[in-house]
This record gives structure tokens, C-alpha cells and sequence, in this order.
């Protein structure tokens, strides 16, 4: 049984007996965390709402085949937002907009959903970039074409990026890797 707060693999991994370290680093896989515990996790990894080290975010179980992962597959982890931050940003960015775009990006529902939202975020970006078609894994994500995923103004760490509730990324995906 895992405390809340605590976030170790609970099965082996490839080339590893203990199930906490892979070639690449540290796997933490998904299933039965919490947002809460996974919000800890990130803050732990990530210095001013940007990951410390490389990390990726699984979509499928790859244990045993780190050498060959599908394509699409893996996303980056760029770092990590609040529900208060990305509407600070929509704010300033409908500020931005003509009356008409303004009002066609509130009817988007992933930033309608935004005003009812109480979330963290995890912001991801694919190897590939990421179009107006969102795979499976990250539907629903708010992209950052809309707004800044960060309060910080003129950053382009986020460009392709798109940011996914906490709730919803530990659905769709398995684990997170941090790079060792």
C-alpha cells in the first residue's frame, strides 16, 4: 500500500529488480495515484512550474521495449500549471483579441471548461508537435496556440505544447518517466 504522498513503481521494470529505476531513469507508473499525489510528485521534479529534468509521459505500457517505443507514444513533460494561471492568461489574452475571436475561443470547450475548472495541469508536447487533431491521450487539452501555459509573458519553452488536467492525464496515460 503507497501513502498518498508517495509515488514508487509497484512492478519491475526492464532490466531492474526493484521495479524503481529503468536504463532511462526513474518510471512512476499511474494506476491508483491520485491528482493530488501526482501534483506532489511534479512539484518535487520541477523548479518554477518547469520540469528539472527530461521527463516523458507513457501512453501505452512500453515496459520491456525502451528501445523501441511506438510512434506517438511518448509526450514530454514540460512542467506544470494551475487552473489560476491559464485563466489569468486567457484574461490577457482575450484582452488581445478582436470581439469576434475573442468570442470564438470562448466557445471552445476545453476553455469553457477552464471557467468551471478547479485542476492543476501537466503541460505536454509530442515528439511530432501537435496539430488541431489531438490523439486519443490528449483530447480534451487546452493548446497553448490559445493561450500562455506559463505566467511568465515571451516564453516559447510552450510552443506546440498543450496543457492536460491532471485527472485526465493520469487516465489516459500509464506512467511518467524521470530521466535519471
Amino acid at each position: 500500500m503507497l501513502k498518498l504522498d508517495t509515488w514508487e513503481p509497484d512492478v519491475p521494470l526492464a532490466g531492474e529488480v526493484g521495479g524503481v529505476s529503468t536504463v532511462h531513469g526513474h518510471y512512476f507508473a499511474h494506476a491508483g495515484h491520485s491528482a493530488s499525489s501526482f501534483a506532489h510528485l511534479l512539484a518535487r521534479h520541477s523548479f518554477d512550474h518547469r520540469m528539472a529534468q527530461r521527463t516523458t509521459a507513457w501512453a501505452h505500457d512500453l515496459r520491456g521495449t525502451w528501445d523501441q517505443p511506438a510512434a506517438g507514444d511518448a509526450y514530454a513533460v514540460l512542467g506544470w500549471t494551475t487552473t489560476a494561471a491559464l485563466r489569468t492568461a486567457l484574461s490577457r489574452r482575450l484582452d488581445t483579441l478582436h470581439p469576434v475571436a475573442a468570442f470564438r475561443l470562448l466557445e471552445q470547450p476545453e476553455i469553457a471548461a477552464l471557467a468551471r475548472s478547479t485542476h492543476d495541469f501537466v503541460i505536454l508536447r509530442g515528439s511530432h508537435g501537435l496539430g488541431n487533431d489531438w490523439p486519443p491521450e490528449i483530447a480534451g487539452a487546452i493548446s497553448g496556440i490559445d493561450l500562455d501555459l506559463w505566467p511568465e509573458t515571451g516564453t516559447t519553452d510552450a510552443d506546440g505544447a498543450v496543457a492536460l488536467d491532471l485527472d485526465t492525464y493520469l487516465h489516459r496515460f500509464v506512467g511518467t518517466e524521470f530521466a535519471g
